[in-house]
């Protein structure tokens, strides 16, 4: 997976009209990837006050380059928004990954690679629980928010596109990979993180999620409400080892 990945990125520079290495500084020499094992149990199996919402993980972005996702049951329910904001069903067809852009990456091209909004809704009372394996491609923490150089011919489709929507895409996830507002990818990478799981931002790192609360507040917005807020009913096995790129 460590080199389908890089080799997926090495693909996308090269349809940017930029070197296949482009990303490569971006990487650790033994750059650190994670793979998950997620459980989401039928709707049967939640709590009563959690069923109405169906949510097995809520509207979110995933924080690096790239996420490679293995739907490793017949279940339905990841979902992908759209430009128009609408919500698309990805079912899972054998053989296959479904490929989500991360912030990251949105980030590193201008907004030429849009990071992908996405969902997964827990299966109905009685399928029995979904089983999915993403793969979240690293980066180097140290890394820096360095813009790569685009062709001005494929900024200006870019700006085409905005343009013909009126310089608006439908969202439910606010693009928090901002540059100016981190030091460097490792920085948003962890803020992204305690976003998407609060009860772990409670615990080990009260200080960081003391200030999203408060800028969510200022907003008027709150915890897991469309702004990358996970709503996890999944179990969940975490696998990260050093893999050699």
């Amino acid at each position: 997976m460590s080199t389908l990945s890089t080799t997926f990125t090495s693909l996308i520079a090269e349809a940017l009209a930029l070197p296949s290495t482009a990303f490569d500084r971006f990487f650790d020499a033994d750059q650190q990837h994670k793979l998950k094992i997620v459980k989401y149990p039928d709707l049967a199996f939640l709590p009563a006050d959690q069923r109405a919402q169906q949510q097995g993980v809520g509207p979110h972005k995933d924080s690096m380059l790239t996420s490679y996702l293995l739907q490793a049951s017949h279940h339905r329910g990841l979902q992908a928004q759209n430009l128009n904001g609408e919500w698309i069903d990805c079912p899972p067809i054998p053989g296959t990954l479904v490929v989500a852009i991360g912030q990251g990456l949105e980030a590193l091209t201008h907004g030429v690679c849009a990071s992908t909004t996405h969902r997964v809704l827990s299966p109905a009372a009685g399928e029995g629980p979904r089983f999915s394996i993403p793969f979240f491609q690293g980066v180097s923490y140290d890394a820096t928010f360095e813009h790569l150089d685009v062709p001005q011919e494929i900024m200006d489709m870019r700006d085409d596109i905005l343009r013909k929507r009126g310089e608006s895409r439908m969202d439910d996830v606010e693009f928090t990979f901002t540059k100016g507002k981190w030091g460097h990818l490792g920085e948003a990478t962890l803020v992204n993180r305690v976003k998407s799981h609060p009860d772990v931002g409670e615990r080990w790192y009260p200080d960081i999620l003391g200030r999203l609360r408060e800028e969510q507040t200022s907003n008027g917005e709150k915890d897991g409400e469309d702004q990358g807020m996970e709503m996890r009913t999944g179990d969940e096995v975490t696998v990260s080892k050093a893999i050699a790129v």
